[in-house]
């Protein structure tokens, strides 16, 4: 049976929004009927036993981001659900592999992928930039948050996260200049309801 919800994965460097968005939307009523939502990979991920140091935690991220989608999917094919927005997307770990000095085509020999399958898995990707790149007055790290990258970091780390999404052929940045974040999330929940609206006239 063909899927008739969407799936839209958010991108974007610490402290860009992703989680609060994602909570908003959740108590939102108009929202929460819609749509469900994937938590990030990494948080389900505690006691491992795999160093986030070895190129084998990215794999496993990869493999287990991509299992949690398709239970998702599998789950929600015969219900009322529009939409399945992913904390992070298959792909996110790519960046993370490139921070550490990794090669590019390394990445998808070691995990067995390919780019075009990743882009595939997506309706759209919509990347919440980092606050430290534009609203560096509402960036935390440790010990004030749990994040431990600075400014710094957070702002590569955002780069890299374009570079590994921005050909995909829904892409939507929503950078930090000029706004507030509830512009910001505004934006966001205009890209949703437009895909949501296409859903709807497909079925």
């Amino acid at each position: 049976m063909e899927r008739i919800f969407k799936r839209i994965a958010l991108t974007g460097g610490p402290g860009g929004g992703k989680s609060t968005l994602i909570s908003e939307l959740l108590q939102d009523h108009f929202w929460s009927d819609q749509i469900v939502a994937l938590p990030e990979a990494i948080s389900l991920m505690s006691g491992i036993g795999i160093s986030l140091q070895e190129r084998l935690f990215q794999r496993v991220m990869v493999s287990f981001q991509i299992a949690l989608e398709d239970s998702l999917s599998n789950a929600l094919i015969d219900s009322s659900i529009n939409a399945f927005v992913c904390h992070r997307g298959s792909l996110d770990p790519l960046a993370y592999w490139l921070a550490r000095g990794w090669l590019y085509a390394d990445f998808f020999t070691f995990t067995k992928t390919n780019l075009e399958a990743h882009y595939r898995r997506y309706d759209a990707v919509i990347h919440l930039v980092t606050a430290a790149d534009g609203a560096i007055e509402h960036y935390s790290c440790w010990p004030e948050s749990h994040r431990k990258e600075d400014v710094e970091d957070a702002v590569r780390l955002d780069g890299l996260l374009y570079e590994v999404w921005h050909n995909h052929p829904f892409y939507y940045r929503i950078d930090n200049q000029g706004r507030y974040w509830e512009d910001k999330s505004l934006v966001a929940r205009t890209i949703l309801s437009g895909l949501l609206r296409e859903n709807k006239a497909r079925v």
